[in-house]
């Protein structure tokens, strides 16, 4: 017993001293679109990058939950609205993702590039691999240089110089669930965190004027 309290304690001390990323920026409607004008193009590679950035953003995931997508998923979203994700660091399996009306629009937009990928792989396939090894799994690596190489380009072209990562696109989607909800168990279910400190995280504080609003259409004592 007094181990684990030793090794719990050992845990948190090491989580307390861990190394914090500098503040990373949310992807809000402009920067994508700037994005998607970034990387166009009509390789692979190209096409590959699009459709990463436009996954990232219409469903929140990790960079790192795209590999393991299959093109049949795809045709799913396209088609149906919804696409089923296997949930990283102890997330559910399965978690389906479905897409606001904004993001409809958004996959709409980009099925040239989805069925340019139709018509190179069959449902089977992964979407995102090399161009060299089209049966071969994307190292996570490679699309995370990919999708920061047009963050880092757009950043520049900004006046404020935003810090947007390939993980500033989760950011950018939890903050528009909250800031169009305001429900935080809605956000946890939708994003797949298993609890909500995790969610919490990414959330603003609401003003006094907005819980003074939200307060007064309560009918209650």
């Amino acid at each position: 017993m007094k181990k684990e309290r030793e090794e719990k304690a050992a845990r948190r001390e090491k989580w307390a001293k861990r190394k914090r990323l500098p503040k990373r920026d949310p992807i809000n409607s402009e920067i994508y679109k700037l994005l998607i004008q970034e990387s166009e193009g009509p390789t692979y590679i190209a096409t590959r990058t699009r459709i990463a950035i436009c996954l990232l953003t219409v469903t929140g995931i990790r960079i790192g939950e795209l590999l393991s997508l299959k093109v049949g998923q795809l045709e799913t979203l396209l088609n149906e609205g919804w696409i089923s994700i296997d949930r990283l660091k102890r997330g559910p399996a399965n978690h389906k993702a479905f897409l606001t009306s904004e993001g409809k629009k958004l996959v709409k937009a980009r099925k040239r590039d989805f069925e340019f990928l139709f018509l190179m792989k069959d449902k089977d396939s992964y979407v995102f691999t090399s161009d060299r090894k089209p049966n071969q799994k994307l190292r996570r690596e490679t699309i995370t240089m990919d999708v920061n190489k047009v963050t880092h380009s757009v950043s520049k072209l900004l006046p404020s110089k935003p810090n947007i990562t390939s993980h500033s696109f989760r950011i950018g989607y939890i903050s528009r669930l909250w800031k169009d909800t305001k429900d935080i168990e809605f956000v946890r279910q939708t994003i797949g965190h298993r609890n909500l400190n995790s969610t919490s995280g990414y959330v603003s504080e609401m003003g006094d004027q907005e819980r003074q609003d939200r307060m007064s259409r309560i009918n209650i004592a």
